[in-house]
């Protein structure tokens, strides 16, 4: 029972009152290598985002800390670069579990359906996909790989249009990440050229051409030219 009570150690004795003892909860100290860990997650140094998160997963194991929370993401991260698809999906889990609204939901979210993609049809990813971006619960990263994954499965599927919207989601709204902007113009000119829209497919075409580098700059190069045969 709580309330009033006698405490007799070997020597004396004294009372504590239950209801006006307070615990505090214990203080932790954010970990040394916090910022090399950030630093590692923007280089994508998997090697360095293994070792620290192996650090912290030892230490603040089974804790809902933002530390330990980071460990999970940068195993997550490690082991799908590693390609161990269900080590990925147990780290996953485990993150959904403790952190069910957690800062690295929404980029969890859209690996764990690259994982299990095979286990679901076209039709279900496409509904899924839709879903979590009308949910508006990702981070910029998560949503505009979303939007990316979402059109490439609707030009599969042959709808051309609802690509395209996606497609240049993914440009206007982060631009400011070149790797998936170049993909994205890549792919607003292929779901142009689907539609028969020469023109509009040729002006993307030479967006992407007029790079200084990237992977798709000689490819586009020889697009244009193609799609100006077209129009001549």
């Amino acid at each position: 029972a709580r309330g009033q009570r006698q405490i007799s150690p070997s020597k004396g004795s004294f009372a504590v009152d239950d209801e006006k003892v307070s615990f505090k909860q214990t203080k932790i100290n954010e970990p040394g290598d916090f910022t090399d860990f950030q630093t590692a997650l923007k280089k994508k140094d998997f090697a360095k985002i293994k070792t620290i998160s192996a650090s912290w997963g030892k230490r603040f194991q089974g804790m809902p800390v933002r530390w330990n929370e980071m460990a999970l993401y940068g195993k997550g991260l490690v082991a799908v670069n590693d390609k161990k698809d269900e080590e990925a999906k147990k780290i996953f889990d485990e993150y959904a579990k403790l952190f069910p609204k957690g800062v690295y939901k929404g980029e969890i979210d859209v690996m764990n359906l690259d994982l299990r993609s095979d286990e679901m049809s076209k039709e279900d990813l496409i509904k899924t996909y839709s879903e979590i971006l009308a949910s508006g619960s990702g981070s910029e990263a998560a949503n505009a790989r979303m939007h990316l994954a979402l059109a490439k499965l609707q030009m599969e599927a042959k709808e051309y249009r609802g690509a395209l919207e996606n497609f240049a989601s993914v440009v206007v709204l982060y631009g400011d990440i070149p790797d998936l902007e170049l993909e994205a113009l890549w792919g607003c000119g292929e779901a142009y050229e689907a539609l028969g829209e020469t023109k509009n497919a040729l002006f993307y075409f030479e967006q992407i051409a007029e790079e200084k580098e990237g992977p798709y700059k000689k490819e586009a190069q020889k697009r244009i030219e193609e799609l100006k045969k077209k129009l001549n």
